[in-house]
């Protein structure tokens, strides 16, 4: 404190402390919170992308919409299960290639050996389990007598449009197994019109009439 004139003054280099002390304070309170979306913004994203997801369902629920609106509007969420069905393969083989070669011999050898026998083991209990429910319930005993129209159900239309191949070529860029996809082959029906086959179909139209 200064004493001017007989009155008292505040001190100039206490008024910029305090103000360089609360830019500080605020400088920090900004940090803190960048860091924190930094270390959590995945968390946040899927916990966004969840909520919107339910709020987007109940919105759509009430909306009566048609199997083809439907499976345009569940497509992006079909594509975001390939992409994630596709990683699988890639990143199980890479971390067993990673835990393999960090191990010693004589242990490798002993756990691939109970590795085999486990996945050999509970791979026969599930074929067995899947087996003996398929006899006890017979799945699909009795579909034939099902009929769209006597249910009220929507009829599947068999016709393939322009929109549905072009969903299912980006389907197949993002296959679930790559191996599969690999040694499999896609047979792809084209047919080309020319202007003879169009007039040789107006000349056997003209000659029918």
């Amino acid at each position: 404190m200064e004493k001017k004139n007989g009155h008292t003054m505040t001190d100039s280099v206490s008024t910029e402390e305090i103000l360089e002390k609360n830019g500080k304070k605020k400088k920090s309170c900004k940090d803190k919170l960048m860091r924190f979306l930094n270390r959590n913004m995945l968390v946040i994203m899927t916990v966004s992308g969840v909520l919107v997801g339910v709020g987007l369902g109940m919105m759509v629920r009430n909306m009566n919409l048609t199997r083809a609106q439907m499976t345009y509007f569940a497509f992006p969420g079909e594509m975001l299960l390939r992409m994630l069905k596709m990683i699988i393969l890639p990143l199980v083989v890479c971390s067993l290639i990673s835990g393999a070669a960090s191990l010693d011999t004589r242990s490798l050898g002993k756990l691939g050996g109970i590795a085999v026998s486990y996945f050999l083991v509970t791979t026969l209990i599930a074929s067995g389990i899947g087996v003996s429910l398929a006899f006890i319930i017979k799945p699909g005993v009795g579909a034939g007598a099902l009929n769209t129209n006597n249910l009220g159900l929507e009829s599947v239309n068999t016709n393939k449009e322009t929109t549905d191949s072009f969903l299912d070529l980006a389907r197949n860029l993002f296959p679930a197994n790559l191996v599969a996809a690999a040694f499999r082959s896609v047979s792809i029906s084209i047919s080309l019109f020319t202007p003879r086959h169009l007039s040789l179909l107006s000349l056997s139209t003209d000659q029918s009439l």
